[in-house]
């Protein structure tokens, strides 16, 4: 009987970047168990020498952006030190954030142009199986609103906006009926956004396209066909059809808040966030350098919001990112937050880039931009779906943008492993 053969890391990055990248609608904490367990791995393969760390130095200043959110969080844990389980909730749940340069190493044994096709076959699965599970979920099911597997409409529409902004691109710089699926794929996950109610998020399904063709100079004519247009336009209709039912409810629904609000009761989803938000910012005086520390801040922010008017709050976050981040980690933590988004963008921005960098860099602005709107309203990092998806997208992002220009040279291992030697130094390191 033959043995079965075991997956190179090559193989293994292929199908791990599908399914980080594609699978966090749908697939719900599929995307952060493969990613978490991809740091106790990639620790033993690197004590192996099977991987090693990038030698790119702007790798590596991206890197520590994010470890610099992990020491902002660990900072305000032992300040706010007052049991174990703070250790778990302030230090365990932000393991991901340390393992960038580890994961970053991994996906280095495979060439630039297989990470960026692989990361396209998850984006555009995940746009379809997003769509797919909104359309069981509303029409089937009954849900008033997609959550996916997530069991929560807010990662479930992050998600399904950032596999829009994919699809969108994909369908640009790429041609054939890999640009039709792409398209297929994108208005599948604006199906997921819509019939998802977070209001928030559906300014994207107009900013992304936008964004995107500034930054990869699109030219409607070399895509659209006066028949594709058409194409697109009758299947847009058919998303605003489905979609159309939501939409109206959660537009009726914020005009009622505001009317509500305006006559002076805050008990529903509007005055909540305000009630929120007010006590978001007495937590913030009360600590602004360390914050209450992110073991207790879903408590002292339930407690505070709850305290301004009969119905009690069980918001587990300030639904800000800034107001969030100042309440968990105070000033250290906002620094860390805002480095999360300006590094990746500005030391990848100043990179030289060839197309597949270009690509990168351009996937890496869609995802910030989307996470920049979510938090308006909500969060964007501190759930573990939401945490894996923006450090994988950024990974894949920046490897496109550092990566060698060749392909490497590989050392197999008696295993099946494939080793990286003689690898090629970047021209932007």
């Amino acid at each position: 009987m033959q043995a079965i053969r075991r997956p190179t890391l090559d193989e293994i990055n292929r199908w791990f970047t599908a399914a980080v990248i594609g699978g966090g609608a749908a697939g719900g904490s599929l995307v952060s168990i493969l990613y978490v367990g991809a740091l106790p791995v990639g620790l033993w393969r690197l004590s192996q020498g099977l991987i090693a760390l990038p030698r790119e130095r702007g790798v590596r200043i991206i890197g520590m952006a994010f470890l610099a959110y992990f020491a902002a969080e660990t900072l305000s844990t032992l300040v706010n030190y007052t049991g174990p389980d703070d250790l778990l909730q302030g230090i365990g749940a932000n393991l991901p954030f340390i393992a960038f340069l580890i994961v970053f190493g991994r996906l280095s044994l495979t060439p630039r142009a297989d990470v960026l096709r692989w990361a396209e076959y998850g984006a555009i699965a995940g746009g379809l199986a997003a769509g797919l599970s909104a359309l069981v979920e509303i029409f089937v099911r009954g849900a008033p609103r997609a959550e996916g597997l997530a069991g929560n409409s807010g990662p479930f529409a992050l998600i399904s906006a950032a596999l829009f902004g994919f699809c969108i691109a994909i369908a640009i710089y790429r041609d054939g009926r890999m640009r039709q699926f792409a398209v297929a794929a994108a208005l599948s996950a604006a199906v997921a956004l819509i019939l998802s109610g977070m209001r928030s998020l559906w300014p994207m399904l107009v900013i992304s396209p936008l964004l995107l063709a500034w930054l990869l100079d699109f030219v409607p004519r070399a895509v659209f066909t006066r028949k594709t247009a058409l194409a697109v336009v009758a299947a847009a209709a058919v998303v605003a059809s489905l979609g159309y039912s939501t939409v109206e409810t959660r537009v009726m629904s914020l005009v009622r808040d505001f009317e509500k609000v305006d006559a002076g009761n805050y008990d529903n989803s509007l005055g909540q966030r305000l009630r929120v938000w007010s006590a978001a910012i007495e937590l913030i005086e009360q600590a602004p350098i360390f914050g209450q520390g992110p073991a207790h801040a879903r408590g002292a922010l339930q407690a505070a919001a709850s305290e301004q008017g009969e119905k009690e709050i069980t918001f587990s976050h300030a639904h800000n990112l800034v107001l969030n981040a100042l309440m968990r980690s105070g000033v250290f933590g906002l620094a860390a937050v805002i480095a999360m988004f300006v590094v990746p963008l500005w030391v990848a921005g100043r990179a030289e880039k060839d197309e597949l960098g270009r690509i990168g860099y351009t996937l890496m602005v869609v995802v910030c931009a989307t996470y920049l709107v979510n938090g308006a309203v909500n969060i964007s990092f501190g759930h573990d779906i939401v945490d894996s998806f923006y450090l994988y997208s950024m990974i894949t992002g920046t490897y496109l943008v550092f990566g060698p220009s060749s392909t490497p040279r590989y050392r197999r291992l008696d295993d099946g492993s494939r080793v990286a030697i003689d690898r090629p130094a970047s021209s932007t390191g």
